[in-house]
């Protein structure tokens, strides 16, 4: 005789036990089928509340599959730990809205009788000629305000979440170095004569840097593949939204800063907890930034010197 049968025969001797109640009914059908599913007969009852019950012989195993099913579908779903916050990400982006403020200033008013444009855009035959401080130089020059104005907002803000999950150093100086390497880049895919300043090609290479280590650190591999890849997914739909439009947008060279980001993220999320760096550690980063920053405007106007104003 089956289990089915044996119960069907047990129920006939009216001898039912209460193994569940609540006010839901939804809930003790939904029961009911696992006990179904189960060949374990039972019932619902509608008084005074909603009851499941089984035949008293049968109520022991009821009462354990019961409990193993709800303590399955109970278990908590495990979520990825918290992004370790480094710094508050105030100090970069206090201090990169201060530097593209400040050499839009020089800029627009030639301070010291230099040429600050032909000196530091981005000149791919210049810097495929050997001159890849422009590179780094471009990242500091701007149309107008508008064009100034939008690199503040976006930069300010990825900088600002680089930084919280980084620490200032090695926040600004992954975005400094996937801006430079972006640069560099369109300048090799453009070819000769290609010229083009803003601190865009940085913006994004943080976009794809924030990007890529969140899907590199914090993946797992029972998530279905949107859900895996949906911090890249993210990235490429705000590059699509924010870096393509505009009629003298340089949609090239917001595509090589993002991917090279991309590739400094993966890095980032590979390297663990080594990541973690210590406060002197992360200020030696910030100067090395300044240095690079300062060591590339020195090399433009000594090779621009001719066209001092």
């Amino acid at each position: 005789m089956s289990w089915q049968q044996e119960d069907r025969a047990l129920a006939d001797d009216g001898d039912w036990v209460v193994v569940f109640e609540c006010r839901s009914l939804a809930v003790c059908q939904e029961l009911a089928l696992v006990l179904q599913a189960l060949a374990i007969d039972c019932k619902i009852s509608a008084e005074p509340r909603h009851a499941l019950l089984v035949p008293g012989p049968v109520a022991n195993r009821a009462n354990e599959q019961l409990l193993a099913y709800l303590s399955e579908i109970r278990k908590p779903v495990p979520q990825p730990p918290p992004a370790p916050r480094q710094s508050s990400g105030i100090a970069g982006v206090v201090a990169y809205v201060a530097l593209l403020i400040v050499f839009a200033y020089w800029q627009s008013h030639q301070s010291f009788a230099v040429a600050w444009l032909d000196s530091g855009r981005m000149d791919s035959t210049a810097v495929l000629s050997g001159q890849w401080w422009r590179s780094v130089t471009a990242l500091t020059l701007h149309l107008d305000l508008a064009h100034l104005v939008g690199n503040l907002v976006f930069g300010g803000a990825f900088g600002y979440f680089a930084g919280q999950l980084f620490g200032t150093g090695l926040a600004w100086a992954g975005i400094l170095l996937g801006g430079s390497l972006g640069n560099y880049l369109n300048a090799w895919l453009q070819g000769p004569g290609h010229r083009s300043i803003g601190a865009s090609t940085a913006i994004f290479a943080a976009l794809g840097l924030l990007s890529a280590f969140t899907w590199r650190r914090w993946r797992r591999p029972d998530e279905n593949l949107l859900r895996r890849w949906s911090p890249i997914f993210a990235g490429i739909a705000l590059l699509a939204y924010t870096g393509a439009g505009g009629e003298r947008t340089d949609v090239v060279a917001h595509l090589t800063g993002f991917v090279c980001g991309l590739a400094i993220g993966v890095a980032y999320g590979a390297a663990g907890k080594r990541i973690l760096l210590s406060a002197p550690a992360q200020r030696i980063l910030v100067m090395l930034v300044l240095f690079v920053l300062m060591l590339s405007w020195m090399l433009a106007i000594q090779s621009n010197s001719g066209r001092l104003i």
